[in-house]
């Protein structure tokens, strides 16, 4: 999904005036503003629940039907997103995701997206490595709470800590352990990127 930022941008800047004299306006609008925090709150027990390997409470998270995609390869329906999380517990024994600030649209149906950005220290049993991620969502109102339909993850960089200042340098800035090092995802294939000259 490619961010329109400028429309983006445009809509969640814009205020609009509290509506005069129309209760059920009011109560739409503080009702949005609830659903955003719920979303929001949703997006930081994620990364307390990975960070916690708490299974159960990560998969909860997700629709039924909900998909977890890292990279272009997903996971879908409760079963596959359990199994994706407990591969990664089972290679990272120590984690910490430091969810940014993101951006929550909602479509006035029960369903709303978003994206957001972070940074993470991932501990192996013999090495460290820092990344920094986007997400980007998809959400579903289902029996009263808002979840993950979607959650996709990808990379502007996951390095060796003890090789950063070089190899955050180039565009191969995928380096997992044992793995060969592959391109990062953004920004270098974001439209902008080179658009910006005269």
């Amino acid at each position: 999904m490619r961010l329109d930022l400028p429309a983006v941008a445009a809509a969640l800047t814009t205020v609009p005036a509290l509506p005069d004299g129309d209760p059920s306006a009011l109560a739409a609008a503080v009702r949005a503003q609830a659903d955003r925090q719920a979303i929001h709150d949703l997006c930081a027990l994620y990364a307390r629940a990975v960070d916690d390997h708490d299974i159960d409470a990560l998969v909860a998270m997700f629709t039924d039907d909900g998909v977890f995609e890292r990279r272009g390869v997903a996971a879908v329906g409760a079963d596959a997103v359990r199994a994706a999380y407990v591969a990664s517990f089972d290679t990272y024994r120590t984690m910490l995701h430091t969810p940014h600030p993101g951006v929550v649209l909602l479509h006035g149906d029960g369903t709303a997206s978003g994206w957001s950005h972070g940074h993470a220290e991932l501990a192996t049993r013999s090495s460290l490595v820092l990344a920094a991620y986007r997400y980007e969502d998809d959400y579903r109102h289902v029996d009263g709470r808002w979840r993950f339909a979607r959650r996709s993850i990808t990379f502007t960089y996951a390095v060796p800590a003890d090789r950063f200042a070089t190899d955050v340098l180039g565009t191969d800035r995928i380096r997992w352990p044992r793995t060969p090092p592959e391109p990062a995802d953004h920004p270098e294939t974001a439209p902008t990127w080179d658009t910006y000259h005269p």
